[in-house]
């Protein structure tokens, strides 16, 4: 790993996506306190339309500083009953409206997607029945998504994601390969 300090912006939607990708990417050997967050304010109205939003701004902040150490962006939004592709298009169009350039492959910033939302992955990876379309209950607890994360650290470690893994999963895991991963070498 470089010597340089990595730190990661995670900006999202509500305490769920925030303790499931803290988790992974602890699982995943980063320090947890060199992530930031960055999380829609309770009661403001739609946390989707905070995170689009917001990710212009965070885009133009992780671009300033990423000249000056190595750096990664991570947004985490629900796909709700849209298209994984079609909210990742929702941010590039903010970006666009706010005459900031959209991602390049060569920045690290990864757009993740959970469709329908982050339940339907936790019940998913424990081993239960879940698909794309139904609603699952929010747990109890933020933290009760622990056994869930193990096994996507597992899977995305060994790339051990089979094909019957829902769609949006495959996608996410592909993200942090392809644009976070990069900030350990």
């Amino acid at each position: 790993m470089s010597s340089r300090r990595v730190k990661i912006t995670l900006l999202c939607e509500d305490s769920q996506h925030e303790a499931f990708v803290r988790r992974f990417l602890k699982g995943m050997g980063w320090n947890t306190r060199e992530i930031r967050v960055e999380k829609s304010p309770a009661a403001t109205g739609s946390a989707e339309q905070w995170v689009r939003e917001t990710f212009p701004k965070e885009l133009q902040v992780y671009r300033i500083r990423n000249h000056r150490a190595a750096t990664g962006l991570i947004a985490v939004i629900d796909a709700d009953t849209m298209d994984v592709k079609d909210r990742i298009n929702e941010f590039k169009s903010a970006c666009i409206s706010q005459n900031i350039p959209f991602r390049t492959n060569d920045d690290t910033v990864a757009i993740v997607v959970p469709k329908r939302n982050i339940e339907s992955w936790i019940y998913f990876l424990n081993d239960q029945q879940a698909n794309e379309e139904d609603v699952y209950p929010k747990l109890r607890k933020e933290r009760e998504c622990s056994s869930a994360i193990k096994k996507m650290v597992q899977a995305c470690k060994t790339t051990g994601i089979n094909q019957d893994t829902l769609p949006s999963l495959l996608i996410a895991c592909e993200e942090y390969r392809s644009r976070i991963l990069p900030l350990r070498t």
